[in-house]
């Protein structure tokens, strides 16, 4: 019994052992997941609180920021009120300004007025003096004329002789020098001399160029064959001609007295003659702008073109001539104007006028 009663124990000893390794099991394995779980909140936790920071902080950034602009914008905003308020003083300024001024002159122009309302005839032919003496410079300077200018300023003197005032004698004692220094000039005939030159472009188409002898000597040997050679001796001299005659047309002799350029050809002879116009039409042009270089240059020009391609003969030789009696004509002259007189007409016009306003009351 004791026996069997051991065995059985035994059996339930070992029955009993695997159910309690089992129930201690189960309590391990619970653990383990809770520490797992406690482990991936804990990890999320932490990345939820990165994330929050990491936005916290992009939140922070953006505030400063926007606090940074909206100073600057303050600032802007405070620098163009400043200036737009400073302009609008300044300009505020500058129209009080050009008021003002515009009231004085106003006051002066209409005293001004009323002092010139009493223009006497004295005053008129001061002002007739004056425009003679302007328009006299006008013909000088502008136009180079001489006639009309002195006419203008003895017109001006005359005036100036019946006004009969001291203060004037400085003004009438200038122009008086200036008439007289005027009279004291040359006179250039242009107009003669540009017509002369025009007649002598109309002649080029006359002068006659030089030209090859192979056509004068066919003539000559035509007119020597007419006659009807019979003897001997003339058939000798007939043939002795005819012989010099083809030598003739490689070796030529002839007499210019001086060096001969190459002979042109009729189409180069067209061109020589149409610049030779023109050199004689820039030395018009030369005349008219008074400039004496490109007038003596052109027909100085015009002389060697008619000496190297020209023959030498009695027309070449008066136009030569005549060029050179054209070359010796001054075309550029320094006329004397009346500047110094109409300068003090004006001067004394315009004293005569302050003192006149002084009177009635203008500062």
């Amino acid at each position: 019994m004791s026996e069997n009663n051991h065995s059985i124990t035994v059996n339930e000893t070992a029955a009993t052992a695997p159910a309690a390794i089992v129930k201690n099991s189960k309590p391990a394995k619970s653990r383990v997941g809770l520490w797992l779980a406690i482990i991936i909140l804990l990890t999320l936790a932490g990345a939820c609180t990165m994330l929050l920071w990491q936005q916290h902080k992009v939140l922070i950034n953006a505030q400063t920021a926007l606090a940074a602009e909206r100073d600057e914008s303050e600032t802007q905003r405070k620098v163009l009120a400043a200036k737009l308020e400073n302009d609008f003083a300044n300009q505020e300024q500058q129209f009080q300004s050009d008021l003002t001024e515009l009231a004085q002159r106003q006051e002066s122009t209409a005293v001004r007025v009323q002092a010139l309302s009493n223009i006497s005839r004295d005053d008129w032919k001061l002002t007739e003096v004056s425009y003679l003496l302007r328009m006299a410079n006008q013909r000088i300077l502008l136009e180079h004329e001489t006639a009309n200018a002195l006419a203008l300023a003895e017109s001006a003197n005359s005036v100036l002789s019946e006004l009969d005032s001291a203060d004037l004698f400085s003004a009438r004692k200038k122009l008086t020098e200036e008439i007289q220094a005027l009279k004291m000039v040359t006179k250039v005939d242009r107009e003669g001399i540009y017509l002369q030159l025009l007649a002598l472009t109309q002649q080029i188409d006359n002068l006659p160029l030089i030209e090859p002898l192979i056509a004068e000597d066919e003539e000559a040997l035509d007119s020597s064959d007419e006659a009807i050679v019979t003897t001997v001796w003339g058939k000798i001299t007939n043939f002795g001609k005819h012989t010099l005659h083809k030598l003739g047309r490689y070796v030529r002799v002839r007499d210019q007295g001086r060096r001969v350029d190459a002979i042109l050809p009729p189409e180069d002879q067209m061109y020589l003659k149409q610049n030779l116009r023109l050199m004689l039409e820039q030395a018009q042009t030369g005349l008219l702008r008074e400039e004496q270089l490109v007038y003596q240059a052109s027909l100085d020009k015009a002389q060697n073109w008619i000496r190297d391609y020209y023959p030498l003969n009695e027309q070449a030789e008066i136009v030569l001539n005549d060029l050179d009696q054209l070359k010796k004509n001054i075309v550029q002259q320094a006329l004397p104007d009346f500047s110094g007189s109409a300068a003090l007409m004006k001067d004394y016009i315009a004293q005569k006028d302050k003192l006149a306003i002084a009177r009635h009351g203008v500062h």
